[in-house]
């Protein structure tokens, strides 16, 4: 990585990938960008510099996403008879963060803070448009799916080997922030059994959240209905190194929702997937002992309540009463348990991560109730989208990545919660492009309603002695 810090050789990188850029044909030119966009975000999120002056990590692939997002703002056109409802709530959205700019700066702001929450919560979304409306095509579609789920095992197994081989495994600005002693502390622990990876996302909450969308697409793909054999053994194999890297990360949310996954994908599969739910309670009654000291050494902290986790419902509660409207960007709200009550204090936001380490506690923090709301609700149109589309695909494999990317993007929601992964690498930018591609391939894939031409019936002639009328008439007039 030394080599990168040299000016020349940057340079000659860049003027490569221009001339590589500009020798490929048209046609072909998505499926390059496709290509390094999905590997750079799903296989190597954390490759880049590190900004030591605001402590912030700025790999490659954000600053990708801010070339092609200004791309798209400038140069595409969406389409507005297609996707109204999610411009207009884009649009909604929008105008809820300028808002939300304006209080913060009004208010003694941080001004630096401000702009980057602004890139976070708002100007990212702008991937989504980008990748919905730049790899439409089926063949994109194709591309995507095969690469992420090779991706997903390559990090997994990354993930893996770091659980036996410790933190001789990471690399410098490739695989973790090296300036973060946080990220190797997780795997620099001596024994195995406390060791926790995080592969090469730098952190193993990032990587949990993001193995569960992975293990959502395999299991739909191993259990689908029109699957070929060789398909499911493939993604049988697929689900089984993420799921056992997940269980490596120690992320207690990524392993209820690896539950919760499952549950949901089977009962897609089949209704018959209800009758697991007594079978699964009544395991859980005769191996109670057993559950419960393994419950007990996973979630201590929330036992007894040193996690202030367990805190949050009371803490969105207070925020609900304190701050409705939010306290707006580049300010953060300090909170502090005093007797019974909590105490909370609006100040400027000194680092970008300063808040609660809870995305959906954050994001109210500083856009209030109208920013949370807005922000559900533009979730939940375009799963509405996803999910309409879904029943017209022909296409089984589609139809299942499809599914399964929505279940595991409902692990990933909860798992913000408690972790306000949304705003680290491998969060925001990959949650975005992922979803863009899966409209992008529930667009593509689905079948429309084609309209049928009913031939007008021939016009009814008259009798025979009509046409000697009519020329009668004539020649009498």
């Amino acid at each position: 990585m030394e080599l990168l810090k040299d000016p020349i050789i940057i340079v000659l990188l860049v003027l490569l990938l221009i001339t590589a850029y500009a020798a490929l044909q048209p046609r072909r030119r998505p499926e390059l960008w496709l290509i390094i966009l999905t590997i750079l975000l799903f296989g190597l999120p954390r490759a880049g510099l590190f900004i030591k002056q605001m402590n912030l990590p700025l790999p490659l692939n954000a600053i990708l996403a801010a070339v092609f997002i200004i791309e798209w703002l400038l140069l595409r056109q969406s389409r507005p008879m297609e996707r109204s409802r999610v411009n207009y709530l884009f649009i909604l959205y929008t105008a809820i963060s300028g808002v939300g700019l304006a209080i913060g700066l009004s208010t003694g702001g941080s001004y630096q803070i401000a702009f980057l929450e602004l890139c976070f919560y708002l100007f990212a979304v702008g991937m989504y448009f980008y990748a919905s409306e730049t790899f439409s095509e089926q063949r994109h579609f194709y591309l995507f799916a095969r690469l992420v789920l090779a991706l997903s095992v390559l990090i997994s197994l990354y993930g893996i080997g770091q659980r036996f081989l410790g933190d001789s495994l990471l690399v410098n600005y490739v695989t973790y922030n090296s300036a973060s002693e946080l990220a190797r502390s997780y795997v620099q622990i001596e024994e195995a059994g406390l060791r926790r990876v995080l592969s090469s996302y730098g952190d193993p909450n990032v990587l949990a959240s993001q193995l569960v969308v992975f293990t959502g697409i395999a299991l739909a793909l191993t259990v689908g209905k029109g699957i070929s054999k060789n398909t499911r053994l493939l993604c049988l194999l697929v689900l089984l190194v993420n799921v056992l890297c997940t269980l490596y990360t120690g992320s207690r949310a990524g392993i209820i929702c690896l539950f919760l996954i499952t549950m949901a994908v089977l009962i897609w599969r089949t209704r018959w997937a209800l009758l697991l739910i007594p079978v699964f309670l009544g395991a859980g009654v005769l191996l109670a002992p057993f559950l419960q000291s393994l419950l007990e050494a996973r979630f201590q902290g929330l036992l007894t309540g040193e996690d202030i986790r367990r805190q949050f419902p009371a803490v969105a509660w207070q925020l609900v009463q304190t701050v409705p409207f939010g306290c707006g960007l580049g300010n953060s709200v300090e909170l502090s348990f005093q007797g019974f009550h909590w105490s909370f204090a609006i100040k400027p936001a000194g680092v970008i991560w300063s808040g609660l380490n809870s995305f959906w506690l954050n994001l109210f923090s500083r856009l209030g109730i109208p920013g949370v709301i807005t922000f559900g609700v533009l979730l939940w149109s375009l799963v509405r989208y996803i999910s309409v589309r879904l029943k017209t695909i022909a296409d089984p494999q589609v139809r299942a990545f499809l599914f399964g990317g929505l279940a595991g993007f409902g692990g990933q929601w909860l798992i913000w919660l408690v972790n306000n992964t949304y705003m680290l690498p491998g969060g925001n930018l990959n949650f975005w492009f992922m979803m863009g591609m899966l409209v992008a391939g529930a667009r593509a894939f689905s079948v429309q309603p084609q309209m049928v031409l009913v031939p007008l019936p021939e016009p009814v002639s008259g009798p025979r002695w009509m046409p000697a009328l009519n020329q009668t008439i004539k020649n009498t007039v």
